[in-house]
């Protein structure tokens, strides 16, 4: 059964078997339920909307290999500089 973040299970056996990078080229990207985690793969600023939030929150110079703490339901192109990437689970 593929992952999804609304019946999830936790532990690190669990975290990852895949991944894709995240194009922001012309539009934010909206972050799939099968997407576990969303991490950085070339430092910069990270805006995004949590799964559940009402408001957009921004990290102000995530290193190479942050993970963002929460689900994301949305990465803003605006305002995003970081390259990132997927984490797909199972």
């Amino acid at each position: 059964m593929p992952y999804d973040r609304t019946d999830f299970t936790s532990g690190a056996q669990s975290f990852g078997f895949g991944g894709v990078p995240i194009s922001l080229a012309s539009t934010d990207f909206t972050v799939p339920n099968t997407v576990k985690a969303i991490c950085v793969v070339a430092a910069g600023n990270v805006v995004f909307r949590t799964v559940d939030g009402n408001a957009d929150i921004t990290i102000t110079g995530a290193q190479v290999g942050y993970i963002l703490p929460w689900h994301a339901s949305v990465i803003r192109r605006t305002g995003t500089t970081a390259t990132l990437a997927t984490v797909i689970g199972r």
